[in-house]
């Protein structure tokens, strides 16, 4: 009798688990239980659930955490994607060997040119990856969160949806981690990066670079100016010999520029405010709300004559315009 009496015991039991499982309203119960604790419950339902349609097991696969205080971060999987969240000390560089929280803020090399998330987040997409920072107002760091997907990601709508789950997740972690910051809304609609235009076009982040000076440059790649996004970006290239890249400038922002600089005695790295170094020059600038001094850079590739005067007049007609629209102030430039 006993056995009988088990038998439909345990088809209620395979019955429910089943629904607890499968059902809609089942996978998302187990979703919610399972974010409570996956990545330090900093990964938000609506905003993940996009791209892991509430499968718990698939989308939520990894869940690493490094440091410990205010010193780790989260790195964990949402789908395909890899999120990173963590602080970010004012006086923190790039020297820790190994995985760190700086390595996980880019990766991946996109097509397109970075482009503010907007909706009044300091964020960028490249349609591959996708950043928020948060200056922290009660203590010398910033929270970032970085999403690190692939070339299956971009295009405009899901660069929207990344950015979503990225200032969610900023908004929990910023809770969660103490840190007492300004918030940004919805983020609008992401349009596709510019493609290449002509030197004669010029008005975004290219503007304003002596381009008939001492180069030949046929064409521009540049991306709309924008005073919240943490990385900036414009190429110069020609077509006549080998339509190839001839120079690249770049602006990065509090743990945006920290991520590029290394420790003082490395010979390699861009230390010190201002310098030139063979096919480089780089300048920084003082930036409201960070300690962190913005970093602008210029580097020429193996398609340019690097002549020191074409270095220094791009690098400062860039980094002034750039460091202008973010409000940064003393800007020290090579000489």
């Amino acid at each position: 009798m006993a056995l009988f009496a088990a038998l439909p015991l345990a088809v209620v039991l395979a019955v429910g688990y089943g629904w607890l499982r499968w059902s809609d309203t089942g996978k998302g119960w187990w979703y919610e239980d399972k974010l409570a604790s996956y990545c330090d419950g900093l990964i938000p339902y609506e905003e993940s659930a996009v791209f892991t349609s509430l499968n718990a097991d698939v989308g939520l696969s990894r869940d690493l955490e490094n440091g410990v205080g205010d010193n780790r971060f989260n790195s964990c999987m949402v789908a395909d994607m890899a999120v990173t969240v963590g602080l970010v000390a004012d006086d923190e560089v790039n020297d820790r060997p190994g995985f760190n929280i700086f390595d996980m803020m880019h990766s991946g090399s996109s097509d397109y040119l970075p482009i503010a998330l907007g909706g009044g987040w300091q964020g960028y997409t490249d349609l591959r990856n996708t950043g928020v920072m948060l200056p922290c107002e009660n203590k010398s760091a910033s929270l970032v969160v970085s999403i690190n997907s692939d070339e299956s990601h971009e295009n405009p709508a899901e660069a929207r949806a990344m950015g979503e789950l990225a200032v969610a997740t900023a908004r929990k972690a910023a809770d969660q981690r103490s840190c007492e910051a300004r918030f940004g809304g919805r983020i609008p609609k992401v349009s596709m990066p510019e493609e290449r235009t002509s030197p004669d076009s010029v008005a975004g982040t290219c503007k304003g670079i002596p381009l008939r000076d001492a180069m030949e440059v046929d064409w521009v790649q540049e991306t709309r100016a924008s005073g919240t996004a943490p990385l900036e970006s414009c190429v110069l290239g020609e077509t006549k010999a080998s339509d190839a890249d001839l120079y690249r400038l770049d602006a990065w922002f509090g743990p945006y520029a920290q991520r590029m600089r290394t420790p003082s005695d490395d010979p390699d790295g861009w230390n010190g405010n201002a310098g030139t170094e063979d096919d480089t020059a780089w300048a920084t600038a003082s930036c409201p709300r960070t300690e962190v001094r913005a970093l602008f850079s210029i580097e020429a590739t193996e398609y340019a004559p690097p002549t020191k005067s074409v270095l220094l007049s791009s690098l400062r007609a860039f980094a002034e315009r750039s460091a202008a629209r973010h409000g940064c102030t003393d800007l020290k430039l090579p000489g």
